[in-house]
C-alpha cells in the first residue's frame, strides 16, 4: 500500500514544477502560408504574438485553481457575513442592557421596589 503513494510522488516530481512561458509568434506570408516560430517574423509578413501563459497546464490544475479562487472567495464572503451578524447581534443586546438599565433607574427614582438587576 505504501507504494502507491511512493509512485504517485515520483510522478509528480518528473512533472515540471513550472513551466516557463515562451514567447511564440504565428507569422503570415503574402500568401496566407501561417508559421509558428519563437523569433519575431520578417518584417514582410503579418505579425501576432501567441499567449503561452496555460501552455503546459492541464484542464484539471486550471479546474482545481478555479475552485481554490471560488472557495476562497465564498470563504470570504462568508466570513464577512458572520461578523456583520455579530456586530448586529452584540448592538442588539447592548440596547437591551440599556433598556434594562434605564427602566431599572425610573424604578430606583421612584422610589418602589427594585429587583437586584441580573
Amino acid at each position: 500500500m505504501k507504494t502507491i503513494p511512493a509512485l504517485l510522488a515520483a510522478a509528480l516530481l518528473a512533472i515540471p514544477a513550472t513551466v516557463q512561458s515562451q514567447k511564440l509568434f504565428k507569422c503570415v506570408d503574402a500568401k496566407g502560408k501561417v508559421t509558428y516560430q519563437e523569433t519575431a517574423c520578417p518584417t514582410d509578413k503579418d505579425q501576432k504574438k501567441v499567449d503561452t501563459s496555460h501552455a503546459g497546464k492541464t484542464d484539471w490544475e486550471r479546474a482545481a485553481n478555479e475552485k481554490i479562487k471560488r472557495r476562497s472567495e465564498e470563504a470570504e464572503a462568508e466570513a464577512a457575513y458572520q461578523e456583520k451578524r455579530y456586530r448586529k447581534e452584540m448592538a442588539e443586546r447592548e440596547e437591551q442592557r440599556r433598556k434594562e438599565e434605564r427602566e431599572y433607574l425610573k424604578q430606583l427614582q421612584s422610589g418602589g421596589e427594585v429587583p437586584l438587576p441580573k
